[in-house]
């Protein structure tokens, strides 16, 4: 599976874009924030837009794990679960998590059951973390401020983009 990296950039009317490049996964993380930096450089060296960000995405295979291989004829995309957080700067993380369980939101209400045994590991992992052999990772907002506590959690219904 390649290693995907994504050029965010804005134009001088505030229109955002991103161009995506793929490359080996066989490199090291500082291999890759080179690159990026290079590629960085001849992009702009070609447009007239500006570069407000650069990601570099991984891909994992799960295959091996026997997950969901088939998605439910009542899953829509459009339906998610959206968590929004507290973080230690106090300036809020969101998520969206797509085709969430309906079982699992309150009858009557938006609010998904945060005491229901496979939405609060969930919302605990979120807040404090997930243990991985180097220690514990834990989420963050854009801003890498750590997420702390949970706000909200409720059903959204999303716009989809064709395709």
């Amino acid at each position: 599976m390649a290693t995907t990296i994504n050029f965010n950039m804005v134009d001088d009317k505030g229109k955002a874009s991103k161009t995506s490049v793929r490359v080996p996964s066989t490199f090291a993380i500082s291999d890759y924030v080179e690159f990026a930096q290079a590629f960085a450089q001849l992009l702009v060296n070609v447009s007239n837009a500006r570069i407000t960000g650069v990601s570099v995405n991984f891909s994992v295979d799960l295959s091996s794990l026997g997950l969901k291989t088939v998605a439910s004829g009542v899953a829509s995309v459009a339906v998610k679960m959206q968590g929004i957080f507290s973080t230690v700067a106090g300036i809020i993380a969101k998520w969206l998590i797509p085709a969430p369980l309906e079982v699992n939101v309150v009858s009557g209400s938006d609010d998904f059951d945060q005491a229901d045994p496979d939405i609060a590991p969930l919302v605990s992992a979120f807040e404090d973390g997930i243990a991985v052999t180097g220690g514990t990772m834990e989420f963050t907002n854009g801003r890498g401020s750590d997420i702390t506590a949970i706000s909200t959690l409720r059903e959204t219904f999303r716009r989809r983009q064709p395709g």
